[in-house]
């Protein structure tokens, strides 16, 4: 049973953003990844993926949603290419993988809260700045809609955070995608930071 309300047109426009959710199979996945982007933009202020940043030094060269479809498509590519060269094949579910891939920066429309970034970095000695990374509000997001917890997983885990558990397949799939699609953008832009 739903313990939280989705704006419908927020929920219609992050399909618009990222047509590549209606890949999903799974109907309950599916819906559970729109419910969740929905709650996640809404609840931090914005209305469509578009406004929300990524990270600050190469949100200029592409958009959050355009991020989200090429690691998804990336990941896909990969988890195929593992599974055509591996004597044991990973066992990758695709509705998982995919529902992983596009939900991974859940958490971003937090740490991009206007209001909320300006109180963190107002005193970052009372909250931190962020108070929590988008990897964490994430994972919170996740669970709050009732996705699996390997998602939320994936949320927590693709980035940094992830050195202190064992990653899924799925999450290690991330984690090495997310992080060469920004070094490749960076680099072709000259950007070392």
């Amino acid at each position: 049973m739903k313990t939280y309300e989705v704006d419908e047109t927020i929920r219609a426009g992050v399909l618009a953003s990222l047509p590549m959710i209606s890949e999903i199979q799974d109907e309950d996945l599916r819906n559970k990844v729109l419910d969740a982007w929905a709650i996640s933009l809404k609840e931090n202020g914005f209305t469509k993926l578009e406004e929300v940043d990524g990270p600050l030094d190469v949100t200029m060269y592409c958009s959050q949603p355009k991020h989200m479809m090429a690691v998804a498509k990336m990941a896909l590519h990969a988890a195929e290419c593992f599974n055509e060269v591996l004597e044991e094949p990973l066992n990758i579910d695709r509705d998982l993988l995919l529902a992983c891939a596009l939900c991974h920066d859940l958490g971003n429309p937090y740490e991009n809260n206007v209001q909320k970034r300006a109180k963190w970095n107002e005193d970052p000695s009372a909250e931190g700045s962020p108070c929590l990374r988008h990897t964490f509000y994430g994972a919170h997001i996740a669970l709050t809609v009732g996705l699996p917890e390997a998602v939320a997983h994936a949320c927590a885990c693709h980035s940094k955070e992830g050195r202190f558990v064992r990653r899924s397949d799925i999450t290690s799939v991330l984690y090495y995608v997310d992080d060469a699609f920004w070094g490749v953008i960076k680099n072709a832009h000259g950007i070392t930071t």
